[in-house]
């Protein structure tokens, strides 16, 4: 005599298919989550990579005289902002350059010595947070008192408006080689937050880069860089750099003076 189900285990079966449905879900789920913040890290990472490049190549096209002369006009600036600590603060530095990266082959400026400020600016009515630029001739001199203009990160008075350059960066540090001990007693970097000598430029910098994480609950991406910036020598002894004719021509950038903590990495 054939016998069937009972309603017992009909139910205890129901049980069953409904906790194996529900674990199931939870795992397509969470599966679907980590592939969706996988991607959006990676994006994050390609569209910083690139925007990394241009500050790394502008970096490297720093401009200095090779006349002999020092000037501030010229050198490097550090306006410190960030304790290293703090992802959510940002470090501006102003350099000047020659070449087209980070203002691009088709801006005017690419042709001539410029002036270029690098920031991380908060988010407006008018634009994205993110890295920002600001780019202007060389020789920005206030009319009325004669005086070299300096960049604001939000004046647009200067006719130079900030451009952005990439979204998703939170916060930036940047830390300097000291110039007069660029090594410690142990043989490692001697990394300094300020950078006192704006008539110079710095044998090599570290930037630091928070970028917005892919989700609310995790931790700022951080990308990290070291670049040389190859007329170090000549600004810092511009007399002797100058003199033996090696290490640039006049008014261009420059070759390589001494050993480099590291160059790019």
């Amino acid at each position: 005599m054939k016998r069937g189900f009972t309603l017992v285990e009909l139910l205890a079966a129901t049980l069953i298919m409904a906790i194996m449905m529900t674990a199931g879900f939870f795992a397509f789920n969470q599966v679907l989550h980590a592939w969706s913040k996988g991607e959006r890290t990676v994006t994050r990472l390609q569209m910083a990579d690139y925007a990394i490049a241009q500050v790394v190549s502008a970096l490297r096209s720093a401009y200095y005289p090779t006349t002999g002369s020092d000037s501030n006009k010229y050198g490097f600036m550090l306006m410190n902002g960030n304790d290293g600590d703090d992802e959510d603060k940002s470090d501006s530095i102003q350099w000047s350059k020659l070449g087209s990266a980070i203002v691009g082959s088709d801006s005017e400026l690419s042709e001539t010595i410029h002036t270029v400020r690098l920031f991380v600016r908060e988010e407006t009515e008018d634009s994205p947070r993110g890295l920002y630029f600001k780019a202007g001739a060389f020789d920005l001199v206030d009319d009325e008192e004669g005086e070299e203009r300096d960049f604001e990160d939000d004046d647009e008075r200067d006719g130079y408006p900030p451009e952005l350059i990439a979204e998703g960066f939170q916060g930036f540090n940047c830390r300097v080689l000291d110039k007069n001990e660029p090594f410690k007693s142990d043989g490692r970097w001697n990394w300094q937050d300020v950078w006192n000598t704006s008539n110079c430029i710095p044998r090599a910098v570290e930037l630091t880069f928070f970028l917005e994480p892919a989700t609310d609950r995790d931790e700022p991406i951080v990308v990290k860089r070291i670049v040389e910036i190859p007329l170090w020598n000549i600004s810092q002894n511009p007399i002797s750099a100058s003199s033996d004719g090696k290490d640039g021509k006049e008014g261009g950038r420059g070759g390589r003076s001494g050993g480099a903590p590291g160059g790019v990495r």
